[in-house]
């Protein structure tokens, strides 16, 4: 026999916790008259997990202990048989049960409490995720709405009768160039969008001018990505009687370079 894949197999544990059928329960004891290391391992379990439930189990109530141990059956266990040498054994009780019995009622009651603990964080933490989410979900919603109220503003802002569409056409030297500022001086708004504007080269960057009695006044300029498909709002200024674009180095001029005026539009 293989004592130590038998100590190792678990069915001890299942014998001193009374788990075991009558016969496998029989079987144990008669191994363990027969080989002492079974029967100290078996009084280690036993010892093991009294001490744990003293450790950790809550005080059992006198009244449920006595209630308990009431309905036990009578009687003793039979004692396992005599080993082949007659030498005396040590007798274990089934499993050592009754004994530790108490103990393994508290530790049930504390294995409940601990998994209502954890079953209650968990069901807290899943809670508190899904409030996250839904505060994520409703500021997305918040969000698109906004998008959705500024769209629907730039739509009548464009589509409002008293808005101009100055087309801004292209120069002798760039005739394909193109773009439109929408002009209201009714409600003081202006924007832009650049209809046809190549990228810049390396180093340059396209900016846009309003041009009244006084010159040229600076409008800021136009992100290097810009497409066709935006329309961006610009600073408004009163008595504009042009829109021009110029190609100036990176990051603008206060005047502009107009041998590199690419697109000009007068203000009907």
């Amino acid at each position: 026999m293989d004592i130590k894949q038998y100590i190792s197999s678990g069915i001890l544990e299942l014998y001193v916790l009374g788990r075991l059928p009558p016969e496998e329960t029989r079987e144990v004891e008669a191994n363990a008259a027969d080989y002492p290391e079974i029967r100290e391992e078996i009084e280690q379990i036993e010892l093991t997990l009294e001490g744990m439930a003293m450790a950790m189990a809550p005080e059992v109530s006198p009244e449920l202990l006595d209630r308990v141990m009431e309905d036990l059956p009578r009687g003793s266990t039979p004692k396992p048989p005599p080993s082949s040498g007659g030498s005396d054994t040590k007798t274990t009780s089934a499993g050592g049960f009754p004994r530790i019995l108490p103990w393994l009622l508290a530790l049930a009651g504390l294995l409940g409490i601990l998994y209502y603990y954890f079953t209650h964080s968990a069901l807290t933490a899943e809670k508190e995720k899904l409030e996250e989410q839904m505060q994520m979900l409703k500021q997305e919603c918040e969000e698109t709405e906004n998008i959705l109220l500024a769209s629907e503003q730039r739509l009548r802002d464009l589509t409002n009768p008293a808005t101009q569409n100055i087309i801004l056409a292209g120069t002798e030297s760039h005739p394909d160039n193109g773009a439109v500022v929408f002009y209201n001086t009714a409600t003081n708004k202006a924007f832009f969008t650049p209809s046809n504007l190549p990228p810049p080269p390396a180093g340059k960057q396209y900016q846009l001018w309003a041009i009244d009695a006084d010159g040229p006044k600076d409008l800021g300029v136009l992100a290097l990505d810009i497409s066709a498909d935006d329309i961006i709002e610009v600073d408004f200024l009163p008595g504009v009687a042009a829109f021009a674009i110029t190609l100036e180095d990176e990051g603008g001029k206060p005047a502009p370079d107009l041998t590199q005026l690419r697109v000009i539009g007068n203000v009907g």
